[in-house]
C-alpha cells in the first residue's frame, strides 16, 4: 500500500509547482501582449534568476535573532514594484479548500504565486521598461493563463491540458522542441530536499559566525561536520526564539534553480488530485545558458 505522502513533502512539492507554473503563465502572457520572443523572455528569464538571488541573499542574512530575513526579503520585493500594481498573486482554484490540510497547501501556494510573481514584475521593470499599465496588463493575463490551465485540466483531462500548454509555450519560445513527461513525486522531493538542506546548511554556518562573534569561527566550521553545526546553532536558536528553520523553505531552490525554458511543474491544487502532475522540458538551444 502506497505511503501517504507528508505534509512537509507535500508542501514542498505545491511550492514547486506553483513557482514554475507562474512563470510558464507569464512567460506566455509576455508573447500574447507584446508579442516577445525567445530573445526578450531568455533576458527576463535572466533577469528574474539574479532578482531572486539577491531576494535570497537577503534571506540568509541572519537578524538579531539568528533567524532567516524572510519577511524581510517579501518586504523589499513588494516595496520595489510600482504603486498601483498588485503585490500580490494568488493561486486561482476550482473550489475552496476543504480540509486543513488543503487549507495550508493553498497558503504555501499563494506564498510561492506571490514570489514568482514579483519577481517577473521587477524583471520586466529593469529589462522592459515596463510601467504600472502594463504590469496590471500582465498580472491579469498571467491570472487569466492560470485559470484557463485549470479549466482545461478540470474539462479535458491533465493529459490534452499539458499538451495545449506545450503548443502555447512552443509559440512563445518559437520552437517545437518542449516535451512533456511523468513526474516521479519521490525524486522530485529529494531534490528539493538536497537543495532546502544547502541553503540550511550555509545559513547555520552564517547564524554561527554572527553569534560567535569573530573571523576565526569560519576556520573552526571547517572541521565540523554538518550535523554538529546543524545541532549547535539549532540548539542555540531553540533557546533564543523557541523557532526552527522553516522560514528557509520558501520557494528559493525553485526559483533559482528552473524556469519555463528549462523545466517546470505542473500540479493543479486543489483543483485536481494530487497525483496529477506532469513535467514539461525545454531542452533549448543555448544548453544550460
Amino acid at each position: 500500500m502506497k505511503t501517504k505522502m507528508s505534509l512537509s513533502a507535500e508542501m514542498d512539492l505545491t511550492q514547486d509547482s506553483v513557482v514554475q507554473l507562474t512563470c510558464w503563465c507569464g512567460q506566455i502572457a509576455l508573447h500574447e501582449l507584446w508579442g516577445l520572443g525567445r530573445t526578450r523572455l531568455d533576458r527576463i528569464t535572466r533577469r528574474k534568476e539574479l532578482l531572486g538571488s539577491q531576494s535570497l541573499a537577503v534571506v540568509m542574512q541572519p537578524d538579531k535573532n539568528g533567524m532567516p530575513q524572510t519577511e524581510k526579503a517579501r518586504r523589499l520585493r513588494a516595496e520595489a514594484i510600482p504603486k498601483g500594481v498588485p503585490t500580490e498573486f494568488r493561486v486561482p482554484a476550482l473550489r475552496t479548500p476543504r480540509t486543513r490540510r488543503e487549507q495550508q497547501l493553498k497558503m504555501v501556494g499563494d506564498r510561492a504565486a506571490t514570489m514568482a510573481w514579483q519577481l517577473m514584475a521587477l524583471a520586466c521593470v529593469q529589462e522592459l521598461g515596463f510601467g504600472a499599465d502594463r504590469l496590471n496588463r500582465l498580472y491579469a493575463e498571467m491570472r487569466h493563463n492560470y485559470e484557463q490551465l485549470n479549466e482545461w485540466g478540470k474539462t479535458d483531462g491533465l493529459d490534452v491540458a499539458m499538451e495545449k500548454l506545450r503548443r502555447c509555450a512552443c509559440d512563445a519560445l518559437q520552437t517545437e522542441d518542449i516535451v512533456v513527461e511523468n513526474v516521479d513525486d519521490e525524486k522530485t522531493v529529494q531534490t528539493l530536499s538536497r537543495s532546502y538542506k544547502e541553503q540550511e546548511a550555509e545559513f547555520l554556518k552564517r547564524a554561527v559566525m554572527m553569534a560567535a562573534g569573530r573571523k576565526a569561527c569560519r576556520q573552526s566550521l571547517n572541521v565540523l561536520n554538518e550535523e554538529s553545526v546543524r545541532q549547535k546553532c539549532a540548539d542555540a536558536m531553540a533557546a533564543a526564539t523557541g523557532s526552527n528553520l522553516s522560514p528557509l523553505r520558501s520557494g528559493y531552490a525553485s526559483a533559482l534553480q528552473s524556469s519555463p525554458i528549462r523545466g517546470a511543474i505542473i500540479r493543479f491544487l486543489p483543483a485536481l488530485p494530487r497525483s496529477a502532475s506532469a513535467r514539461s522540458s525545454h531542452r533549448s538551444h543555448r544548453g544550460n545558458t
